[in-house]
Formats: structure tokens, C-alpha cells, sequence
């Protein structure tokens, strides 16, 4: 396997690059860890208070990141998030005591509503029209939100809730990444609707849940999402045809350092004296203490300003994004990883956005106009650059079984080569690579989970160039 790229720490505004450096010096972590903690950190703190908005994208998108760190035990990325997430710990303890006695006001206020209520249900003398406004003026008192900010595990129902009866922008943040991987949310039941739910919150924040008795229509949120997992749980994600096709897997930015294990020494250390952490917490809490831009009348419905780019902001990202479209044709540099780079300039407007609104929370206060600098986009376009290198290393790795990714390079072969087109099972003995070039009976089993994932769709009898073949099957464009 390829030496793991370095994370671009020197591109990072001054804040963040000297948390990162204070983060590998007391954790003793590898540096792109410390690094994925910091910006996830710093996500989660903006997520609320901006959208980015880019001439070529059809409306201004969140600032949310779908974040994954694919590490072995022991290799410190809880004490990297410990430390990153202080100011935000912190924030939530607070929260939870405001909590707990805003929910005993609201205990007594609502047993006053409902004995009122009674009241007037009863009231004998009250006509119909009397008792229908009385009951109308009385204003049920609602339940306090919700105070979490981070969630570990929730399945899509539980966040779904979260979202509804909590703050308007939180996060899944664990370093035990097989709780919301192998989790209830990712069991072949409800994987669909979980993979759709969460990639429509990343794309508008916005969700929906329709039963027979109840709707939920969900506007204005935001969910940020920042996993660690071992090799052998991330591989259940990112070999996932079905997340891969629906372009949630292209979503999101995953690392896998080289490990510090075994190179590190045991010493003392004292991260809480540390000034460029302290400074790092303080502005992670201006951030936390900032107003959220609500909707009018609403308490948990965000409608956030934009932040817009410069002009060599915007020529600074077309040149990225043209670049790495150019790269997802037949034979291009990123076709491996094609749903992670055709996702990745809009991760680039968003990580420009987080630099942009961390480093000066004041801009868009002071300046509505305000935009991203040119040289801001150039640091997020190095950041983007690490995490495409990074999955390109990633999916030729063993972090995926010998037979995923003989399913995942025997899918990508047959849409470079016969996409819309007819195939018989011969087609990839015959004509496939060296090593896809398997027995029938493999062929046939590939061709059958290809099917189920939408890949390739059965087409019976049919003639191809002139030849017939009892079985063929057509080669679908997949949805990314």
C-alpha cells in the first residue's frame, strides 16, 4: 500500500494549524488525525451560523462535512476529539443544566395549561363559537430543546427526533464508529432510507418522515458527521454498493493515517496550559455563543446568511472543480473514486466556508457582502486534494475484502466500457481484466449482486453484433 499523502496542516488558517500542532504534540497522534479532529471540530461550531454559496451549484449549501477516520486500536483519535471537542463538551454540560430547569418551568407551566383547558372543556355556560376561541387562545407551553449538540448513535428515527425537538444543527460524533456503522440505522431493512436521510440532510438540510399517523417535514437543520472506525467496520461502508451508488460513501472525507504506534514516548504533558489550545476553545466558544440565524417565529429552523467568493475565490474553485470533472472520464485519474471527486468541489466550497467564518466569526456581521478569499480557496482545495488522494489510496487497500473490490472494479469496467450497452456473462471472461477473468460460476454470482444494486439490469434473449445470447444483461449508468 501507498505511503499515506501529508495533511496540507500549513494551508490551514492560524487558529486551526496551531491546534493541530498542539494536538500532535500532547496526543502524540499522526498528524492528519489531529488535523480531521480539528476541522471536524471546527465544522460542527459553524455548521449554523452560514451557508457558502457558489455561482455554479443550484443554491447555497451548508457548511456540514461527512467526516470518517479509519484507525486500529489505540492509535489516540478520542483523545484527539477530547481535546478538540473541550470548548464544545463544555458548552453541552452548560446546556443540560439550563435544561433541566427550563423543563421544571415548563412542567409547571403546562400542568397550568391543562388544568385551564379543563376548564373551559367543562365550562357548561360556554357556547360552541365561546369555547372553540377560548380554547384557541390558550397557547400549549412547548418542552425546552433538547440539549445535545453531539449524538453518538442514533438511528435515523432517534436523529430524526433530535432534529425536531433539539438544536437546529448538531453532529454524530463517535470514535467508536461500528456503533453507527453495524448499527440499527445501517441493517439491511432501513439502510436505504437511512443512506437517503442522511444525504439529503447533508444536501439542504432537510429531512421528512410520512406514517399513517404522523408527518414530519424537517427545513432549516444541519447534521455534521464525524466517525473513527477500525479497518474491518469502516470496509462495511465503504465497499457498500448501495452507498456507494447513491453517493453517500462520495460524501464523505475519510483518512487513514500511517500509525504513530510503537513510535511514540511516554512522557508528561500538560495540554491545558496550552495557549494555542486555550485560544483554539475560545474562538470553538465564541462560535457556540453566536446567536443561530432562525427563521421569524421559529426556535429550531435556521435560515443562515451566505457567504459568497471573490472573483479569485470563484476562479480558484472552477479550475478545482473543472479539474476534477476532467478526471472522471474513461482512463481519468479519479475514476476509482468517481462519486468522492465529483462530490469533492462542493466539500471544497464547504471547507472554505468552516476556514473562512472559524478564523473571523465577525464576518458576515460586520460585512453582509463578505466573501472567500482566493487564498482561502486554495488552502480548501489542498484540504480536498488530501482526502481524494487519500481514497484513491484507500480503495485499492485491504480495508476492503478481495471480493468487494473485485465487485467494485468489475462495476466501474462495465460502465466504462458498455455503459447503456447489452453484455452476455462471457463478455467479462473474454474481454474483462486478467483478473476479473474468473470462473462462471463467479461471474454469475458478481453479475447477480451487481444486479440487486442497479447496476446492471436483466435483459433475457437478445442479439448482440449479430450473434445471440441467451442470457444478457444491460449495463446501467449509476446514480451519483
Amino acid at each position: 500500500m501507498s505511503t499515506a499523502p501529508a495533511f496540507p496542516v500549513e494551508h490551514m488558517p492560524p487558529l486551526m494549524r496551531d491546534a493541530v500542532m498542539a494536538l500532535e504534540e500532547h496526543v502524540q497522534a499522526p498528524r492528519s488525525l489531529c488535523a480531521h479532529s480539528v476541522l471536524s471540530a471546527a465544522m460542527l461550531v459553524c455548521q449554523g451560523l452560514a451557508n457558502v454559496e457558489v455561482a455554479s451549484l443550484p443554491s447555497p449549501r451548508p457548511l456540514s462535512l461527512f467526516m470518517l477516520a479509519v484507525a486500529v486500536s489505540g492509535e489516540r483519535k478520542s483523545a484527539c476529539d477530547d481535546l478538540a471537542l473541550a470548548a464544545v463538551a463544555k458548552h453541552e454540560a452548560e446546556l443540560r443544566v439550563r435544561y433541566e430547569e427550563d423543563l421544571r418551568e415548563h412542567q409547571a407551566a403546562h400542568a397550568a395549561y391543562e388544568a385551564e383547558k379543563r376548564k373551559v372543556e367543562k365550562d357548561t355556560k360556554l357556547s360552541h363559537p365561546e369555547r372553540y376561541q377560548q380554547l384557541r387562545d390558550l397557547r400549549e407551553p412547548l418542552p425546552p430543546l433538547l440539549p445535545v449538540i453531539r449524538a453518538k448513535e442514533p438511528n435515523l428515527e432517534g436523529l430524526l427526533n433530535v432534529l425536531n425537538q433539539g438544536r437546529a444543527a448538531i453532529g454524530i460524533f463517535t470514535s467508536e464508529g461500528g456503533q453507527f456503522l453495524g448499527g440499527h440505522g445501517m441493517t439491511a431493512e432501513t439502510k436505504t432510507r437511512t443512506v437517503t436521510g442522511l444525504s439529503e440532510l447533508w444536501d439542504a438540510g432537510s429531512a421528512q418522515r410520512i406514517r399513517a399517523k404522523e408527518t414530519l417535514f424537517l427545513n432549516g437543520r444541519r447534521l455534521g458527521i464525524s466517525l473513527a472506525a477500525q479497518p474491518q467496520i469502516a470496509s462495511g461502508l465503504l465497499g457498500d454498493e448501495l452507498a456507494k451508488d447513491q453517493g453517500f460513501v462520495g460524501r464523505f472525507l475519510v483518512t487513514m493515517p500511517e500509525s504513530t504506534i510503537g513510535k511514540r514516548v511516554i512522557r508528561p504533558t500538560e495540554p491545558a496550559a496550552d495557549g494555542r489550545l486555550a485560544e483554539f476553545h475560545h474562538q470553538c466558544r465564541r462560535l457556540l455563543s453566536a446567536p443561530l440565524p432562525l427563521r421569524e417565529g421559529a426556535r429550531n429552523e435556521l435560515v443562515p446568511p451566505s457567504l459568497g467568493l471573490t472573483p479569485e475565490a470563484w476562479g480558484v474553485w472552477r479550475a478545482f472543480a473543472q479539474s476534477a470533472e476532467d478526471d472522471c472520464k474513461p482512463g481519468g485519474r479519479w475514476v476509482p473514486v468517481r462519486s468522492a471527486a465529483l462530490k469533492m468541489a462542493e466539500n471544497v466550497a464547504r471547507i472554505a466556508g468552516i476556514l473562512t467564518l472559524f478564523q473571523d466569526p465577525e464576518a458576515l456581521r460586520y460585512d453582509p457582502d463578505a466573501g472567500i478569499s482566493g487564498e482561502t480557496m486554495a488552502a480548501a482545495c489542498a484540504i480536498g486534494i488530501f482526502y481524494l488522494t487519500e481514497a484513491l489510496r484507500l480503495t485499492g487497500h485491504a480495508i476492503l475484502d478481495p471480493e468487494t473490490r473485485a465487485q467494485n472494479e468489475l462495476a466501474e469496467w462495465l460502465n466504462d466500457k458498455y455503459s447503456g450497452k447489452l453484455i452476455a456473462p462471457n463478455f467479462i471472461q473474454r474481454f474483462g481484466p486478467n483478473h476479473l477473468r474468473s470462473d462462471a460460476e463467479t461471474v454469475r454470482r458478481r453479475i447477480a449482486v451487481l444486479v440487486g444494486f442497479g447496476r446492471l439490469e436483466a435483459a433475457g434473449k437478445q442479439e448482440i453484433d449479430g450473434k445471440n445470447y441467451r442470457e444478457t444483461y444491460r449495463v446501467l449508468e449509476p446514480e451519483v
